[in-house]
């Protein structure tokens, strides 16, 4: 499995991810400075996993229908269904269980990577990728949840374990675009200056 991106996919890879441009966060933060959209969080689901052809296309109600069913937790692959759960309840605004699906998919990557399944190598995949791809969407929700503390410590653990991949460099990008402008934001309200209108 690799995750940077469908350009750069190992060739022997079974798993695809794909990046979804968050522009929930755009909306959350309704700020002029970011309107152009070049400072998006995204998203990370599996395509290829159960609910991925649904989150990708943008039809969270179907995905969470298929995510939800029974017999979805016996499967193979937890972690990329979790992961599939934290894309569909965020992008649903459905924090609470977003925030929850995430925590699981991270879990179940980590597991994952100190005992790989049977079918891991089989796969040619890397647990490091998973692990990766769980951090950078729990950095987003817990950004969304005002959290920026723990979302920077997601993002660092993701970059730290997948230094290449796009969607990581994209949501750090991000990252420190919002962060400016909430620190001028707060100055020009220190100041009494009037905040621009979105």
């Amino acid at each position: 499995m690799s995750s940077f991106s469908r350009n750069t996919r190992r060739a022997n890879s079974l798993r695809r991810s794909r990046a979804l441009g968050a522009g929930l966060a755009l909306a959350l933060a309704s700020t002029a400075a970011l309107a152009d959209g070049a400072h998006r969080f995204v998203f990370t689901a599996f395509s290829d996993a159960t609910g991925g052809d649904e989150v990708v296309a943008g039809r969270y109600g179907a995905a969470l229908e298929k995510l939800t069913s029974a017999g979805v937790t016996g499967r193979l692959d937890r972690s990329a269904v979790d992961t599939n759960r934290c894309v569909a309840y965020s992008m649903s605004l459905r924090w609470q269980e977003a925030r929850a699906a995430c925590d699981a998919a991270v879990q179940m990557a980590m597991e994952q990577r100190t005992r790989p399944p049977v079918w891991w190598d089989w796969m040619h995949t890397s647990a490091d990728d998973y692990l990766a791809v769980a951090y950078a969407n729990r950095a987003v929700v817990r950004w969304l949840s005002n959290d920026d503390a723990a979302a920077r410590e997601d993002l660092a653990k993701a970059q730290a374990l997948a230094p290449g991949a796009d969607f990581i460099a994209k949501n750090l990008v991000a990252l420190e675009a919002h962060t400016e402008v909430a620190k001028a934001r707060g100055e020009m309200a220190r100041v009494g200056a009037p905040a621009p209108k979105s």
